[in-house]
Protein backbone atom coordinates (compact mmCIF):
# COMPACT_ATOMS: atom_id res chain seq x y z
CA UNK A 1 0.00 0.00 0.00
CA UNK A 2 1.67 3.26 -0.48
CA UNK A 3 2.27 5.63 1.54
CA UNK A 4 1.38 3.22 4.42
CA UNK A 5 3.75 1.55 6.48
CA UNK A 6 1.75 -1.09 9.39
CA UNK A 7 4.29 -2.88 11.52
CA UNK A 8 4.87 -6.27 12.49
CA UNK A 9 2.04 -8.36 13.97
CA UNK A 10 -0.53 -5.99 13.51
CA UNK A 11 -4.55 -6.89 13.82
CA UNK A 12 -7.13 -4.27 11.34
CA UNK A 13 -10.47 -5.75 11.77
CA UNK A 14 -13.17 -5.55 9.37
CA UNK A 15 -14.29 -2.88 7.84
CA UNK A 16 -11.25 -1.00 8.47
CA UNK A 17 -10.83 1.89 6.03
CA UNK A 18 -6.68 3.06 5.69
CA UNK A 19 -5.81 6.12 3.52
CA UNK A 20 -2.81 8.18 2.84
CA UNK A 21 -3.56 10.59 -0.04
CA UNK A 22 -1.81 14.18 -0.91
CA UNK A 23 -4.99 16.59 -0.95
CA UNK A 24 -3.70 18.91 0.91
CA UNK A 25 -0.24 19.07 -1.32
CA UNK A 26 1.98 17.28 0.78
CA UNK A 27 3.90 15.36 -2.08
CA UNK A 28 4.42 12.63 0.81
CA UNK A 29 1.51 11.79 3.07
CA UNK A 30 2.41 8.47 5.48
CA UNK A 31 0.30 6.60 7.79
CA UNK A 32 2.44 4.84 10.41
CA UNK A 33 0.66 1.76 12.71
CA UNK A 34 3.46 0.32 14.63
CA UNK A 35 4.32 -3.08 16.11
CA UNK A 36 1.42 -5.34 17.86
CA UNK A 37 -1.52 -2.63 17.04
CA UNK A 38 -4.92 -4.12 17.31
CA UNK A 39 -7.51 -1.72 14.73
CA UNK A 40 -10.89 -2.69 15.17
CA UNK A 41 -13.77 -2.61 13.12
CA UNK A 42 -15.01 -0.17 11.01
CA UNK A 43 -11.92 2.21 11.58
CA UNK A 44 -11.85 5.16 9.47
CA UNK A 45 -8.07 6.70 9.58
CA UNK A 46 -6.89 8.95 7.47
CA UNK A 47 -3.85 11.14 6.26
CA UNK A 48 -2.87 14.16 3.70
CA UNK A 49 0.44 14.16 5.57
CA UNK A 50 1.15 11.98 8.59
CA UNK A 51 -0.39 10.10 10.95
CA UNK A 52 1.37 7.66 13.21
CA UNK A 53 -0.25 5.26 15.69
CA UNK A 54 2.64 4.06 17.94
CA UNK A 55 2.96 0.10 19.07
CA UNK A 56 0.83 -2.05 20.59
CA UNK A 57 -2.10 0.88 20.77
CA UNK A 58 -5.73 -0.46 20.83
CA UNK A 59 -8.70 0.86 18.84
CA UNK A 60 -12.04 0.02 19.66
CA UNK A 61 -14.76 0.02 16.62
CA UNK A 62 -15.72 2.94 14.21
CA UNK A 63 -12.80 5.26 15.31
CA UNK A 64 -11.88 7.97 13.16
CA UNK A 65 -8.55 9.16 12.76
CA UNK A 66 -7.54 12.50 10.55
CA UNK A 67 -4.90 15.09 10.30
CA UNK A 68 -7.82 16.74 8.15
CA UNK A 69 -11.27 18.54 8.05
CA UNK A 70 -13.30 19.88 5.05
CA UNK A 71 -13.23 23.50 4.65
CA UNK A 72 -16.48 25.44 5.43
CA UNK A 73 -15.15 28.81 5.32
CA UNK A 74 -17.20 29.57 2.12
CA UNK A 75 -20.87 29.57 2.96
CA UNK A 76 -21.58 30.09 -0.90
CA UNK A 77 -19.84 26.64 -1.80
CA UNK A 78 -21.31 23.61 -1.09
CA UNK A 79 -18.65 21.98 1.78
CA UNK A 80 -18.79 19.13 -0.86
CA UNK A 81 -16.81 21.23 -3.32
CA UNK A 82 -14.31 23.38 -0.57
CA UNK A 83 -10.97 22.36 -0.57
CA UNK A 84 -9.34 19.54 2.09
CA UNK A 85 -8.12 21.66 5.00
CA UNK A 86 -4.66 20.22 6.80
CA UNK A 87 -4.74 20.63 10.26
CA UNK A 88 -1.87 19.02 12.41
CA UNK A 89 -0.07 16.04 12.50
CA UNK A 90 -1.51 13.04 14.41
CA UNK A 91 0.57 10.64 16.85
CA UNK A 92 -0.69 8.54 19.05
CA UNK A 93 2.04 6.76 21.76
CA UNK A 94 2.37 3.40 22.45
CA UNK A 95 0.05 1.57 24.45
CA UNK A 96 -2.83 3.76 24.25
CA UNK A 97 -6.32 2.42 24.81
CA UNK A 98 -9.09 4.87 22.28
CA UNK A 99 -12.80 3.75 22.95
CA UNK A 100 -15.14 2.89 20.86
CA UNK A 101 -17.15 5.88 18.63
CA UNK A 102 -13.84 8.30 19.04
CA UNK A 103 -12.89 10.92 16.65
CA UNK A 104 -9.20 12.04 16.49
CA UNK A 105 -8.51 15.13 14.62
CA UNK A 106 -5.15 16.91 14.20
CA UNK A 107 -3.62 16.25 17.66
CA UNK A 108 -0.91 14.74 20.11
CA UNK A 109 -2.37 11.76 22.43
CA UNK A 110 0.60 10.44 24.84
CA UNK A 111 1.54 6.83 25.83
CA UNK A 112 -0.58 4.54 27.74
CA UNK A 113 -3.64 6.90 27.28
CA UNK A 114 -7.03 5.72 27.72
CA UNK A 115 -9.43 8.37 25.56
CA UNK A 116 -13.13 7.50 26.36
CA UNK A 117 -16.18 6.41 24.30
CA UNK A 118 -18.09 8.68 22.05
CA UNK A 119 -15.08 11.18 22.86
CA UNK A 120 -13.88 13.90 20.05
CA UNK A 121 -10.62 14.95 20.73
CA UNK A 122 -9.30 18.16 19.30
CA UNK A 123 -6.54 19.18 22.12
CA UNK A 124 -3.08 17.22 22.54
CA UNK A 125 -3.34 14.77 25.69
CA UNK A 126 0.06 14.00 27.84
CA UNK A 127 1.64 10.29 28.34
CA UNK A 128 -0.65 8.34 31.26
CA UNK A 129 -3.64 10.36 31.03
CA UNK A 130 -7.65 9.76 30.94
CA UNK A 131 -9.61 11.62 28.85
CA UNK A 132 -13.46 11.82 27.96
CA UNK A 133 -16.21 13.95 26.50
CA UNK A 134 -16.91 16.19 23.94
CA UNK A 135 -14.25 17.83 23.52
CA UNK A 136 -12.52 15.39 25.37
CA UNK A 137 -11.06 16.51 28.63
CA UNK A 138 -8.55 14.67 30.75
CA UNK A 139 -10.68 13.47 33.82
CA UNK A 140 -7.61 11.35 35.22
CA UNK A 141 -3.93 11.49 35.78
CA UNK A 142 -1.14 8.74 36.77
CA UNK A 143 0.66 10.23 39.80
CA UNK A 144 3.90 8.36 39.50
CA UNK A 145 5.07 9.87 42.84
CA UNK A 146 2.46 7.90 44.56
CA UNK A 147 1.72 5.35 42.14
CA UNK A 148 -1.70 5.82 41.58
CA UNK A 149 -4.40 7.00 38.91
CA UNK A 150 -5.82 10.38 40.65
CA UNK A 151 -9.24 12.13 39.18
CA UNK A 152 -8.63 15.62 38.17
CA UNK A 153 -11.13 17.86 39.05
Amino acid sequence: MKNISIGNNVYIAYKTYLSSMSLTGNKKPILEIGDGTSIGNFNHIFATEKVVIGRKVLTADKVYISDNLHSYENISIPIIDQKIKQISHVEIGDGSWIGENVCIIGVKIGKNCVIGANSVVTKNIPDYCVAAGSPAKIIKKFNSSINKWERID
